[in-house]
């Protein structure tokens, strides 16, 4: 993507061309505990695997005596963190010939981009997360990329209170903070993403009453690399209405590097968020 235009590279080879610069956002490492939440909803919509994970699940409370609790279950992706920066540098320098930013961001954890700072050569990485924001009877996925060094450890026990113990009167003082990051960058990721099962009404109507609030301190919704095109069409137009540029992130859980990246002419992260934040893209 390039100022809110979608590029194929299947259709024009020669696109990136005119970029300096691909910049490789949201995508996960083994640092991340993924929500097997999702299980018992989807598979009731599978025909014969709701049968199958029920029996699992009877059969786990006999050997237990408790009962599965998905919610509380996770799985972690395949990728150490600098694996994980590799595979999507290496698709941005070898498939576009342009210099690769990456910005890592696991759930709720900095862990990935801190380890890598460790090394002397990757000390500019971005320091970002996959903050998840509970938000009415169902939550958001927040991006928030390039946190200041000196302030990433503090800021992030802020983001991991708020997620432990919700509590709306205090939201938009963390969205404050944040925002008053100049350098960092708040994105609204996979938007219409109904994740917990409210219903597609219910979550629109959640959307809309958190950007209703929060507007002023989103800097970008996300064109998601794993969502249909059905999804990010209609993301694609909510961010048109309420004034929100679109930008890509990949959404990487397993050893495939990003589906889509942004083409920018930023030689830098601050200079890209810049370009988002004050809209020169």
């Amino acid at each position: 993507m390039s100022g809110d235009r979608v590029h194929y590279l299947w259709r024009d080879p020669s696109v990136a061309r005119s970029f300096r610069t691909a910049i490789s956002l949201h995508s996960h490492t083994r640092q991340s505990k993924e929500s097997l939440g999702f299980i018992p909803r989807y598979a009731k919509t599978i025909p014969g695997l709701s049968g199958l994970v029920q029996a699992q699940e009877r059969k786990y409370e006999r050997v237990h005596g408790t009962q599965l609790d998905f919610d509380n279950a996770w799985w972690t992706p395949p990728l150490s963190p600098r694996e994980a920066y590799e595979l999507e540098r290496n698709q941005i320098e070898q498939q576009l010939s342009l210099k690769a930013l990456v910005s890592l961001t696991d759930h709720d954890d900095i862990e990935a981009p801190m380890h890598l700072h460790v090394l002397s050569e990757m000390n500019e990485v971005p320091i970002s997360v996959e903050w998840t924001v509970p938000y009415g009877a169902s939550f958001f996925h927040v991006g928030v990329h390039n946190l200041p060094s000196k302030h990433a450890h503090a800021t992030m026990e802020v983001l991991t209170a708020f997620t432990a113990s919700p509590d709306e009167t205090r939201l938009r003082g963390v969205f404050e903070m944040l925002a008053g990051y100049r350098s960092t960058l708040i994105v609204l990721n996979h938007p219409l993403w109904d994740e917990p099962g409210i219903g597609t009404d219910a979550h629109r109507a959640l959307l809309n009453r958190f950007v209703a609030n929060y507007r002023p301190y989103l800097h970008a919704a996300e064109l998601n690399g794993l969502r249909s095109w059905n999804e990010n069409a209609t993301v694609a137009q909510f961010s048109k209405e309420i004034g929100l540029p679109l930008i890509s992130g990949g959404d990487r859980h397993g050893c495939e590097p990003n589906a889509n990246v942004n083409l920018t002419n930023a030689s830098t992260f601050p200079e890209f968020v810049d370009e988002v934040r004050n809209n020169k893209l």
